[in-house]
């Protein structure tokens, strides 16, 4: 297995987890961790797929050697509840699962703090999952800065200009955010 590969492992791997649970779907105890199943699978693959964002204050960080983080922007755990809901159409049609789970993989560098900030805009410790901020709003309502970082600087990020970016740089399947709408409270 290649390094660029490995994502492809664990997307089959949960996908044939995910179907061999789907009989305890509608019992409430069940959801955590078998929303837990696609959302380690997702983490565990590394980041494959990093947008090539970072947030202003991130950014800062590395100038200065501070740490950062990858958010996976798009809540992976949320995606895994989608897909549990719709079965016919993500358990039964390995490429549309694997399309999802890459997207799932997308990362965006963000300092540890906002990564919090930005996990506290979901609920999902009970049967009843709260979304208190559209996922295609999340960053700007929290004033996070987005950047690009040109191609032609490769992986660095010090000493480099960016480029403005903002949420609608990002892709958002439009189904997440329909499916989404079920759980948004005020």
């Amino acid at each position: 297995m290649t390094r660029s590969d490995r994502w492809k492992y664990y997307c089959k791997t949960s996908f044939h987890s995910l179907n061999s649970v789907t009989h305890l779907w509608g019992d409430p105890n069940y959801f955590r961790p078998i929303t837990r199943i696609y959302y380690d699978a997702v983490f565990s693959c590394g980041t494959p797929n990093h947008t090539g964002m970072i947030s202003e204050n991130a950014f800062n960080n590395k100038q200065v050697g501070g740490k950062t983080v990858h958010d996976h922007y798009l809540s992976p755990q949320f995606i895994g509840r989608m897909i549990m809901d719709c079965p016919d159409e993500y358990l039964s049609d390995y490429d549309r699962y694997q399309e999802i789970f890459w997207k799932s993989c997308g990362t965006i560098i963000v300092t540890a703090k906002e990564n919090d900030d930005l996990s506290l805009l979901t609920d999902n410790r009970g049967s009843d999952y709260k979304v208190t901020v559209p996922t295609d709003r999340k960053y700007k309502h929290l004033g996070i800065n987005l950047y690009h970082r040109p191609e032609s600087v490769g992986n660095k990020w010090k000493n480099v200009n960016l480029d403005k970016a903002d949420e609608n740089d990002l892709h958002f399947p439009d189904q997440l955010l329909e499916y989404e709408k079920n759980y948004l409270v005020s």
